[in-house]
């Protein structure tokens, strides 16, 4: 008995040890996080824009001044060296400077609609609501912005609830479409110039070896593009299809209605 009572006093102050060094452990990490946020620029994305910044809960992790950006963005570009040093800058403020690629987080930027009209769009969140940045892209007036001037020089804004479950499903239904358009229009141009380059080759062999030239070039064009001619063939063939149905529903013969006998009273 006595060994049990000693082995279960073991057991439970290891089990103490073990959650204090968990607590240490953690309080650390969370230490760490912090300091890694301030002195860098943080990127926030559509499923940690909210958890980080708690900006329509409080905005308990300190003030955030968040840029949304575009990769192909020539302004975004040329300030992104200013945005880094920014955030070395205002280090110790409890300002936290962060990015959002617009591009690549639909949720978040169709949020902030109201705001984001363009790019980079700079907006500080700090106070319990949103001010959106309007001045020179230098650091001395982004810092003091940040720190100092914001509720001087710009109006305060409510933050926008996080977005619903259907909003976000079509907030990236939308921006997947809009991908689905560019990559379409990349692959119609890209077919384009390669019916071009072929049909001038099919010309040369018609020239040069009549039908049979023409034939043989045709089919050389077709073996070294089988995924392009293949999409045409198969887009030639949906829309053949549809215009069948519309044509034999727009010319199929409609039943006459009788005209009913009147019944006598």
């Amino acid at each position: 008995r006595h060994r049990t009572r000693l082995t279960r006093s073991r057991r439970f102050e290891m089990a103490r040890l073990h959650q204090r060094v968990a607590a240490v452990g953690l309080l650390v990490l969370l230490a760490v996080a912090g300091a890694a946020a301030q002195g860098e620029v943080v990127t926030l994305t559509d499923d940690t824009f909210e958890h980080q910044t708690q900006a329509s809960s409080g905005q308990t992790t300190g003030a955030w001044f968040v840029k949304f950006y575009a990769p192909w963005c020539g302004h975004c570009r040329a300030m992104a060296g200013t945005w880094a040093e920014l955030a070395v800058e205002v280090e110790g403020t409890g300002v936290i400077i962060a990015d959002v690629d617009a591009t690549a987080n639909p949720i978040t930027t169709d949020r902030f609609r109201g705001l984001v009209k363009g790019f980079p769009t700079l907006l500080l969140f700090r106070d319990r609501g949103v001010f959106k940045y309007k001045g020179a892209r230098d650091l001395e007036s982004l810092r003091a912005f940040a720190t100092e001037t914001f509720s001087q020089t710009s109006e305060k804004h409510d933050v926008p609830e996080p977005p619903s479950a259907f909003a976000r499903y079509f907030s990236k239904s939308t921006r997947a479409l809009a991908l689905f358009i560019i990559d379409a229009h990349g692959a119609f141009e890209r077919a384009g110039k390669t019916a071009a380059n072929d049909l001038g080759s099919v010309a040369s062999g018609w020239r040069s070896g009549g039908f049979a030239g023409a034939v043989a070039s045709a089919k050389s064009a077709a073996a070294a593009s089988p995924r392009t001619y293949g999409a045409v063939l198969i887009l030639f063939s949906v829309v053949g299809i549809c215009f069948a149905i519309i044509l034999a529903l727009i010319t199929a013969p409609t039943p006459k209605k009788t005209p009913r006998e009147k019944k006598d009273d």
